[in-house]
């Protein structure tokens, strides 16, 4: 059996057995009623309960305190996320202290996130540079969000086969999204 066709018939195994991709999901949702908003997990969750009940499922609706505007520049002192700073601003600052090698990561947003109103500006430039050395250690192994089995396809396919190209590791992605099962690397996709 081919890959099925997502639509209102589809089973939730048959949903769940297969890779779908955001917009083809968002579609799904938008054919249906379905709110898309958020990433692909929580999409795919909402597309699941409805398949199992038939019934739209309810999103909660998240009210944002909107933040006082500054009345101070950032220092190395200010608590982060308790007044409202634009991406620019926090980007000039963090270059200003570090470089212009500096750069948000996945990891110094979700760090951030977690502390607001806890930690300070001068605690995210430290977890920069501890994650900048962690990088450098060659047994590093970056957290890749579980929504993006590509990314983290590739870059498993290509650890166990050093002697391949990205472009190998494509052609075996699409092979296997294209199959019954998980999306996970495995040594037997090279049989596939």
């Amino acid at each position: 059996m081919g890959r099925p066709i997502l639509d209102k018939k589809i089973t939730v195994q048959n949903f769940k057995d297969f890779y779908w991709l955001k917009v083809e999901l968002t579609k799904f949702c938008s054919k249906n009623g379905i709110n898309s908003d958020g990433g692909k997990i929580e999409i795919s969750n909402r597309i699941i309960a409805y398949l199992e009940t038939g019934k739209i499922p309810k999103t909660k609706s998240i009210k944002r305190q909107k933040l006082p505007n500054p009345t101070e520049p950032i220092t190395k002192e200010t608590i982060i996320g308790i007044e409202y700073r634009s991406y620019r601003e926090k980007k000039a600052f963090f270059k200003a202290i570090v470089g212009n090698k500096f750069h948000f990561t996945t990891h110094l947003l979700d760090y951030f996130k977690k502390n607001t109103g806890k930690k300070t500006y001068s605690d995210l430039i430290n977890e920069w540079h501890k994650e900048q050395r962690l990088k450098r250690d060659p047994n590093f192994l970056k957290v890749i969000a579980p929504q993006f089995e590509y990314n983290t396809y590739i870059r498993d396919f290509l650890k166990d086969n050093p002697n391949k190209t990205r472009n190998d590791a494509i052609k075996f992605w699409m092979i296997k999204k294209s199959k019954r099962g998980d999306n996970k690397y495995s040594k037997t996709d090279l049989k596939l």
